[in-house]
């Protein structure tokens, strides 16, 4: 009778031991989880994805690539990680490293939106402006998404602004004067894409005012993309050339510093360094 008390007084104890110190291996797969979400360790692929897209939206690309490629090291084929780390590529100005995740993504989701939209905007700054108008004709079909609607159009302007810099007069015309529509009904869809209120600050910056050009407009458009995302390079530079054409040195210098400081190989900062001093 004392042995079995004896045994069951051990038992007792090592029950309440393991209970009390509750070790890692004592956790259940669902209490573990909890525990970690609630301090704030868990990282889960749809967190580390949405905080992703946020940082990219706001043009944090370094800290949005190290949650693209967390995401990545759990699930390799995820299309929207891939998605954005070919995007950040993009903005990097490294075009086939891009294309070549973006065909992947594409070959396995024909209808990935993003992917398209970042793939016809390469298009249309390697000149293959056909090519990217038909890519984006996809979009439209494939996508109900307003924000995804705006981006087509966005790109639909700089197509027609490029294509208004040659040919026939006529033809220049015709493309300038849908510029302004297509960045219009962009910003309709998208007022808070930078991307978006930045082409239309452009347009209004460098146009001229019988096609809808108008300075106050350009800095109303600017300042908001700037405000929206303030480590966008190309919003900078463009900023710092509008304080350049109202003769504000001050504030030319300061956007001009910050552009170069955030992307020192920009092809706008090049461009807004190489004007004529102010007039």
């Amino acid at each position: 009778m004392g042995k079995v008390f004896l045994f069951l007084f051990m038992v007792l104890l090592l029950v309440s031991y393991l209970y009390l110190s509750r070790p890692y291996w004592f956790y259940s797969t669902a209490t573990s989880a909890m525990s970690s979400d609630k301090i704030g360790f868990k990282e889960t692929p749809s967190k580390l994805l949405s905080e992703g897209m946020r940082l990219l939206r706001e043009r944090k690309d370094s800290a949005a690539l190290t949650n693209f490629a967390k995401v990545l090291a759990l699930s390799p084929r995820d299309s929207n990680a891939l998605w954005g780390k070919a995007e950040i590529l993009r903005r990097s100005r490294k075009y086939t490293e891009a294309r070549e995740i973006l065909a992947g993504v594409l070959n396995g989701n024909p209808k990935h939106v993003p992917s398209i939209l970042t793939l016809a905007f390469i298009d249309y700054m390697e000149g293959k402006l056909d090519t990217a108008q038909k890519a984006l004709a996809g979009v439209f079909q494939s996508s109900t998404n307003r924000e995804d609607h705006a981006m087509a159009f966005m790109i639909l302007g700089a197509i027609n602004s490029k294509r208004a810099e040659s040919g026939f007069v006529l033809n220049r015309l015709k493309n300038a004067t849908q510029i302004l529509c297509y960045f219009q009904r962009a910003k309709e869809l998208g007022p808070d894409l930078p991307e978006v209120r930045l082409a239309l600050g452009t347009f209004y910056m460098s146009a001229p005012s019988f096609i809808g050009g108008n300075l106050n407009k350009a800095l109303e458009e600017l300042t908001a993309a700037v405000k929206m995302a303030p480590d966008f390079a190309t919003a900078n530079a463009r900023l710092a050339q509008y304080y350049r054409k109202k003769g504000d040195f001050q504030h030319y210098n300061y956007y001009l510093e910050r552009a170069e400081y955030l992307d020192p190989e920009s092809d706008v900062l090049s461009e807004v360094k190489a004007q004529t001093p102010f007039h």
